[in-house]
């Protein structure tokens, strides 16, 4: 007798919950640590069970990198549903922490290191319509909501300002742990400072 398939539902299921564990690995231990291995003692199943939803370990990192660009997305979504609550500057530092937490980050020399990898996530980042260029959109269509409830003087120059936000948040995530990195106490107290110099 065949054995029964797994069902859709259920495959996708364990899909997403293995997802979570890498991305828990990949934030806790950093992604040398994400192997398939470690995810089944992360998840807690047999050792071979992984390998039945991913083929390899690049596969699993495809599967994490897209999780994070869905989240990414929305996090840019919640950025605007912001706008008009809370202070602009706590608003703004929640962002870029978002950015900088996500494992994306740490995962990027791995991505750029594989040209295989490195061309089916700038694929899929283009189908979705995801990208650095998404994260500056973002700001500024955050900074022009605040403006227009009064939150930002008028008559600042609100892309320009996302624009400098968004590319400082870029370098920090793409220049390493080589870079003197600010710590988070720093990177909101900035983060104020420049609130304070567009806020009434």
């Amino acid at each position: 007798m065949a054995p029964s398939r797994r069902p859709d539902a259920a495959t996708e299921q364990l899909r997403a919950s293995l997802v979570e564990d890498a991305r828990r690995i990949v934030t806790r231990d950093g992604p040398d640590a994400l192997t398939m291995r470690a995810l089944a003692v992360e998840a807690g199943c047999a050792t071979g069970l992984p390998y039945k939803v991913f083929s390899d370990r690049r596969e699993l990192v495809a599967a994490v990198l897209r999780a994070e660009m869905d989240r990414l997305a929305d996090a840019s979504a919640e950025l605007q549903r912001r706008a008009g609550t809370g202070r602009v500057a706590t608003n703004l530092g929640w962002f870029a922490e978002m950015l900088l937490d996500s494992p994306a980050v740490v995962l990027v020399p791995e991505v750029m290191g594989d040209h295989a990898l490195s061309d089916a996530m700038s694929g899929d980042a283009q189908h979705r319509g995801i990208g650095p260029a998404l994260f500056e959109t973002a700001i500024a269509a955050y900074l022009a909501s605040e403006q227009r409830a009064g939150r930002i003087t008028a008559g600042i120059d609100t892309p320009a300002f996302a624009f400098m936000l968004a590319g400082a948040v870029h370098n920090l995530v793409m220049s390493g742990p080589a870079w003197p990195r600010p710590t988070r106490a720093q990177l909101h107290r900035h983060i104020t400072a420049v609130a304070a110099a567009i806020t009434p």
